[in-house]
């Protein structure tokens, strides 16, 4: 980036100090260290410089042959839970394929409610009388892996939502169905997991892997944000430091149900290197017999 902006290592440090604090104590000689591969800026200050240049770190990142080798056999590890068994009835780590629903697919409702009965979230559709057309789904997006077997190992349920609307949902002021009303009408700058969940690590982390490229990829997203009642993923979010935005309980058929929230910017995104590792691996390469995405 130096050398394409006709820049030298003076001009970089002066211009890193003019346009952030985190530079302050800068000097050419880190600057030099850097680029001879003997010391490495952490993952946020390279965020801020990518920034500065009006580029970002998926971009740079997903371009390199040997970090996305080395992120397609991360996506295999259980790194960010501690127990990687799989004590799954049905699923003995098979292989298993992949498949993308929107709201007019024939199947995405009874999609929708049996990956929903993973999540146990109150909020999310309690009854099925709350879904009255296909209309009023949009813009769910789902997204659901199968065994061999057809059976549903694996699922991500997400939408592209504006932070006023997300907030208000945050808080209980609308629904999910005003929620996903408002985000039809108004320009999305956030994106919302509303679940995600897999029967192995390796599925768990192709699930996140998903929503998390769509936001790489989608540059007028500027927010990530996870709205869930699963502790699992809430304990997983928490493993890879992020922190936690409000807890909400709910009271649902006469029990106390925890609702945790998370939000992150899209620079925090990228400079968390878990997220910025499953991000940028091309879903084609995670499994052979990848369908619908």
């Amino acid at each position: 980036m130096r050398t394409e902006h006709d820049l030298s290592q003076e001009g970089l440090r002066a211009l890193l100090n003019e346009r952030s604090h985190s530079f302050d104590s800068l000097d050419t000689i880190s600057i030099s260290r850097w680029e001879r591969g003997i010391n490495t800026p952490s993952l946020t200050k390279q965020s801020e410089i990518a920034e500065i240049f009006d580029d970002d770190l998926f971009n740079i990142y997903s371009s390199n042959a040997d970090f996305v080798e080395e992120c397609s056999s991360f996506i295999q590890l259980s790194s960010c839970v501690k127990n990687d068994k799989v004590t799954h009835p049905y699923y003995k780590n098979e292989q298993y394929y992949t498949q993308s629903m929107l709201p007019e697919h024939a199947d995405f409702e009874s999609m929708l409610e049996l990956c929903l009965v993973y999540e146990g979230n109150p909020r999310l559709f309690p009854t099925r009388q709350n879904i009255t057309t296909t209309e009023s789904l949009k813009p769910l997006i789902l997204v659901s892996a199968f065994c061999s077997l057809n059976q549903l190992v694996g699922h991500c349920l997400f939408c592209k939502v504006t932070t006023k609307a997300l907030f208000e949902f945050m808080n209980s002021s609308i629904d999910i169905l005003e929620l996903l009303n408002i985000a039809k009408q108004d320009r999305a700058n956030v994106l919302v997991v509303l679940s995600s969940f897999g029967v192995s690590p390796q599925i768990d982390n192709h699930m996140m892997s998903v929503y998390l490229n769509q936001l790489a990829t989608d540059k007028a997203i500027e927010y990530l944000s996870f709205s869930t009642c699963d502790s699992k993923l809430k304990q997983k979010l928490m493993q890879m430091k992020i922190p936690m935005f409000k807890v909400k309980p709910i009271e649902y058929q006469s029990k106390i149900i925890q609702n945790y929230s998370f939000i992150m910017s899209r620079s925090e995104v990228m400079a968390n290197r878990n997220m910025l590792m499953l991000s940028v691996i091309p879903t084609r390469k995670i499994q052979p017999t990848n369908v619908g995405i």
